[in-house]
C-alpha cells in the first residue's frame, strides 16, 4: 500500500483500483464503484460488529465530532450513563471484551503481575467476545491499541493473540505515538511488521488515526467477498496522550510499566498533548475547557488525603489544561472523518444494514475536577463516564439514561450473534432495551483499582466501592471514605460519608459492596435493592 501526499489527496491502493480523500479539513473518503459490489451474497447472514474504540475520551468531546452526530447518535441509540468499573485502560478494556469485572479478569492493572498483556492472554485469551465468535465462524480482526504490553520485547514479529483471524495491533510502547509506531500484523497466513514513519517527522501519510481507518476501509472492502460475518474492532489512540519513544533494551523487565516505570529504573517517561492530523492543526481556535462546579475545588477537606493535599490549580496550570483540552478535541477530528468514511464503505458495499457499529471510550478522563490536573482512575464521575452509541438493525435513534456499563458490551454482541460464551457474563445484553424498549434494570455498578502510579511516581491510593443510580460510595485502603448523593450534589462536591442523615444509607452500600465484590455471572446482574432514604 502506498500513501499519497497530504498537499494532494489520501489514494489508497485496494485491488487494483483507489480509494480517494480529499486532504482537506474534512476528508471523506469514498470507495471506487469497481471495487464495490453493491448487493453482496453471503449464506451466512448473522449480523457484523464494528467496535470503535477511543482512549480517554469524555462526552464533551462528541460536540465537535459532526459524523458521530449525523451517522451514529441521529440513527441509533445514545447512552448518558455508561459507567466503567476501573478507570484505567488495561482493565477497562478487558472488561469490554469480556463482560466480566477485573477480579474476574484479574486483570487489575496496565502491567504485571496484576495485569497488561501476559495476564490478559493467561485469563482470557480462549475466554473473550472475538474469540467466541471466531469458534462460531466469525472473522475477527483488530486494529490499532490492544491490551497494554502487547509487542514489547517481542520484535520484529509477535504472534497473534488468541482469537484473531486477522491482526493489525501496534506494538508498546510505540502504540502511545501518532507517528513513529511500529503496527505487527498477520493476513491472509502471512506475518508482517512495519514502522510507521518517524516520532519526531509529521508526515500525513503515517499519522496513525488515519493509518488504522485505511486498515479498517481496506479490511471491508475485502469482506464484502466473504461468505463469514466479521467482528472488527478499530481502537484508535485519540485523545491519549503521546509518549516520546523509549530506547530498547532499557527496561529492567520484560513486561514492564511503559506509562508509568518503577521509581529505580532511570526512565524518564515524558508525555505530550495528542497531535491532530496536519489538515486539523488550525481549526478549533475557540474551543472551550469544561468547567463544571467541581472545577479546581476549593474545599477538598472532605476528600481522601492524596486528593486533599493537592495543590490549587494556577493560571498557567489553566492554561495549560485548556491546550491540552484542544489538542485532545482536533486529535478526534480524524477519528470523526474515519468514522464517516467506514459508514460510507458499508453503504456502499451493501453491508450498513446487516453491520451493529459500536462507537465507545474506554473511560472517562479528568480535567481539572477537583483539583486533579489529568488523568483518570479516581472514582469520580468524570472518569467512570465514557460516551457509548449503538447503530444497526433494529435499533432506532433513542437516548438511554439509566446505567448501563462496559460489562454490557460483550453479552450484547453475543446475543445479537448467537452465540453462546464458555464463562459467567457478569455484564447484561441491551439488547431487550434497544430493540423492545424495555426498561433497564436498576443495577449497581461495583467500582474497583489496581497498582498505579501518579506523575511523580507517587503511589495512588487503592480502593474499592459501588455506584448505583443515585449514590457512590468508596473506601480506601486506609480506611477512609467518600459517599455522594448524585441527585442533590452530581459534582460529587460533599461527601456525606460521615452525615448521620445518611448513616442507614451507607450501610446499605456497603452491603452492595460485599454481594458484589467477588460475584460472578447472575449474581453480578441482580438488580440494586430498594435502598432506605436519608433522614430529615
Amino acid at each position: 500500500m502506498r500513501h499519497a501526499s497530504s498537499a494532494a489527496v489520501i489514494a489508497l491502493a485496494v485491488g487494483g483500483a483507489l480509494l480517494v480523500a480529499p486532504a482537506s479539513a474534512a476528508p471523506l473518503p469514498v470507495a471506487s464503484d469497481s471495487v464495490v459490489q453493491a448487493t453482496p451474497t453471503r449464506a451466512d447472514q448473522r449480523p457484523n460488529f464494528i467496535i470503535i474504540q477511543t482512549d480517554d475520551m469524555i462526552a464533551d468531546d462528541l460536540k465537535v465530532l459532526p459524523a458521530v452526530k449525523a451517522l451514529l447518535q441521529d440513527k441509533g441509540a445514545t447512552f448518558t450513563q455508561t459507567l466503567t468499573p476501573f478507570a484505567l485502560c488495561c482493565p477497562s478494556r478487558a472488561v469490554m471484551m469480556t463482560g466480566c469485572y477485573p477480579h474476574n479478569t484479574k486483570v487489575n492493572g496496565n502491567f504485571p503481575p496484576d495485569g497488561g498483556f501476559k495476564a490478559w492472554e493467561e485469563n482470557n485469551g480462549e475466554r473473550f467476545v472475538a474469540f467466541w465468535l471466531r469458534r462460531a465462524g466469525y472473522h475477527t480482526t483488530h486494529i490499532g491499541k490492544y491490551i497494554n504490553g502487547y509487542g514489547m520485547y517481542n520484535r520484529p514479529v509477535k504472534k497473534v493473540p488468541s482469537g484473531w483471524s486477522e491482526w493489525h495491533g501496534s506494538a508498546d510502547p510505540s502504540t502511545y505515538q501518532m507517528y513513529g509506531y511500529r503496527l505487527n500484523e498477520f493476513v491472509n497466513g502471512k506475518s508482517t511488521t512495519t514502522m510507521f514513519g518517524d516520532f519526531y517527522t509529521e508526515e500525513a501519510r503515517n499519522y496513525g488515526t488515519d493509518v488504522y481507518t485505511t486498515k479498517a476501509l481496506e479490511f471491508l472492502l475485502r469482506q464484502q467477498r466473504s461468505p463469514r460475518p466479521f467482528y472488527l474492532q478499530v481502537a484508535y489512540l485519540a485523545p491519549h496522550v503521546e509518549t516520546y519513544p523509549l530506547i530498547d533494551g532499557v527496561w529492567k523487565g520484560s513486561w514492564a510499566d511503559v506509562d508509568k516505570p518503577e521509581p529505580d529504573s532511570g526512565i524518564n517517561i515524558e508525555s505530550i498533548p495528542p497531535r491532530p492530523a496536519l489538515r486539523h492543526q488550525n481549526l478549533l481556535p475557540n474551543v472551550e475547557l469544561p468547567k463544571d462546579p467541581s472545577f479546581n475545588e476549593a474545599d477538598r477537606s472532605d476528600k481522601q488525603s492524596f486528593v486533599r493535599n493537592l495543590p490549587p490549580l494556577s493560571d498557567e496550570t489553566i492554561a495549560d489544561l485548556e491546550a491540552d483540552n484542544r489538542s485532545r478535541k482536533l486529535s478526534l477530528l480524524a477519528v470523526d472523518e474515519g468514522i464517516a468514511a467506514i459508514v460510507d464503505v458499508l453503504r456502499r458495499t451493501g453491508q450498513l444494514d446487516n453491520t451493529y457499529i459500536v462507537f465507545m471510550g474506554d473511560n472517562g478522563y479528568i480535567l481539572g475536577q477537583h483539583a486533579i490536573t489529568y488523568g483518570k482512575y479516581f472514582p469520580y464521575e468524570p472518569a467512570l463516564r465514557l460516551p457509548m452509541i449503538i447503530r444497526g438493525p433494529g435499533i432506532d435513534q433513542q437516548v438511554v439514561k439509566g446505567i448501563t456499563s462496559e460489562l454490557d458490551v460483550a453479552p450484547t454482541v453475543l446475543e445479537l450473534a448467537g452465540v453462546e460464551p464458555t464463562r459467567p457474563i457478569d455484564g447484561v445484553s441491551l439488547v431487550d432495551r434497544l430493540m423492545k424498549g424495555r426498561p433497564l434494570a436498576s443495577r449497581t455498578i461495583l467500582l474497583s483499582s489496581g497498582p498505579q502510579k501518579s506523575a511523580n511516581g507517587t503511589n495512588l491510593p487503592l480502593f474499592d466501592g459501588v455506584r448505583t443510580a443515585r449514590y457512590s460510595w468508596w473506601v480506601y485502603e486506609d480506611g477512609f471514605e467518600e459517599m455522594y448523593d448524585l441527585r442533590k450534589d452530581p459534582y460529587q462536591l460533599q461527601s456525606v460519608a460521615k452525615d448521620p442523615r445518611y448513616a442507614a444509607v451507607r450501610l446499605a452500600l456497603m452491603e452492595e459492596w460485599e454481594r458484589l465484590r467477588d460475584c460472578q455471572g447472575p449474581a453480578c446482574q441482580a438488580p440494586t435493592p430498594r435502598l432506605p432514604e436519608p433522614t430529615r
